[in-house]
């Protein structure tokens, strides 16, 4: 394991790289919307929007963004997790990756990752979007560790799905923010596609809460559901939120890491959908 992660980061320096109906359903069960619950973050209002899924090829496979230089998680045995060098940091899709706090009305607040997928456009989990009373934040910031003299970004406004909001459905445990600006058209973002199999050998890239650095390790697809995927992966705190990337399939994200799952000596991640991919794709660039 520890030989893949070396020949995996050497590719990369190489390449420079609450009862609610919620989800409507058409007489063959095939999921057709989503209603995504909305909070400016600025004024605290909170609205809905439904928006229509696709399964089009265009919609469920995004391309990444390079620019011109640019505990609810498990260690499964011995921590197979390396650091990525400060070195890789500014190149894709590393560039792309930072860390996301919350902070709640309660005072209450969530440390987790996140990942650009458009210019000003962050996804994470939706566990990290949510409080425990059900709330969403007040204030979210996102940052780049170890990125020199760039400021913390302040969300605007934040998406959830109300499935997740209602019932915190595992199948819905991700959201997206904007940030107040367009911090990808420097760092670059991440694109995604939903074509991920049993076997597939993916990497997840996220930070730690306790060694305050980003890691990555890699590992199989061992299992697929209707909405998430399970690995043999290591993650721990912080990590939550991060993107599952295949790296053969230029960097995209197959899923957002989600939780570990200890009776498998596993862990998940929600994998794109036809739901999450036309949300993503109508919140890219908005």
């Amino acid at each position: 394991m520890k030989r893949l992660l070396f020949l995996l980061v050497a590719v990369s320096f190489t390449i420079l790289m609450k009862d609610n109906l919620i989800a409507y359903a058409n007489e063959d069960g095939k999921e057709e919307s989503i209603v995504m619950l909305e909070k400016d973050l600025v004024t605290g209002e909170e609205t809905t929007e439904k928006i229509i899924t696709s399964d089009d090829v265009d919609v469920l496979n995004a391309n990444a963004y390079q620019p011109e230089g640019a505990s609810p998680n498990i260690i499964i045995g011995d921590d197979e997790r390396a650091p990525v060098p400060d070195m890789l940091l500014s190149l894709m899709p590393y560039s792309a990756i930072g860390r996301v706090r919350t902070t709640f009305p309660d005072g209450s607040g969530k440390l987790g990752t996140g990942f650009l997928f458009g210019p000003n456009d962050v996804a994470t989990s939706g566990h990290v979007l949510l409080s425990n009373k059900g709330e969403l934040p007040s204030n979210i910031t996102f940052w780049f560790q170890n990125a020199g003299p760039i400021a913390d970004l302040r969300g605007t406004q934040v998406f959830i799905p109300e499935e997740y909001r209602n019932k915190q459905s595992q199948d819905y445990d991700w959201g997206v923010f904007h940030v107040n600006t367009n911090i990808g058209n420097n760092r670059g973002y991440i694109g995604w596609t939903s074509d991920v199999s049993v076997n597939t050998v993916v990497q997840v890239i996220g930070y730690d809460s306790t060694q305050n650095r980003m890691l990555l390790a890699g590992g199989q697809v061992k299992e697929i559901k209707n909405s998430t995927i399970r690995y043999n992966i290591d993650s721990d705190d912080g990590q939550s939120g991060a993107p599952v990337v295949n790296r053969v399939l230029d960097n995209r994200m197959v899923a957002i890491h989600s939780r570990g799952l200890p009776a498998y000596l596993l862990n998940q991640g929600n994998k794109v959908t036809p739901s999450m991919a036309s949300v993503l794709n109508r919140y890219r660039n908005e």
